[in-house]
């Protein structure tokens, strides 16, 4: 295992870093899309906020399968 994904680190990417990056792209986008750069807008909500979406996902996983095997159950 990596030792930059430890416990800690996993949970900052999954509550924190993720769903703050993913909100920043989805207001972006309505941003872009409102000032008339609709494809770009569009770009940003569809593929770069589900990015982040499935980012945060993979994070919590992963950190709740190192919790598992570290508490021995």
């Amino acid at each position: 295992m990596n030792p930059l994904l430890n416990k800690t680190t996993l949970t900052f990417i999954a509550f924190v870093a993720c769903p703050i990056l993913g909100l920043v792209t989805a207001v972006m986008g309505l941003v872009m899309i409102f000032t008339d750069n609709v494809v770009m807008g569009v770009v940003f909500l569809v593929v770069l906020t589900q990015v982040f979406i499935f980012g945060g996902l993979w994070a919590t996983m992963k950190r709740r399968s190192l919790t598992e095997d570290s508490s021995g159950q």
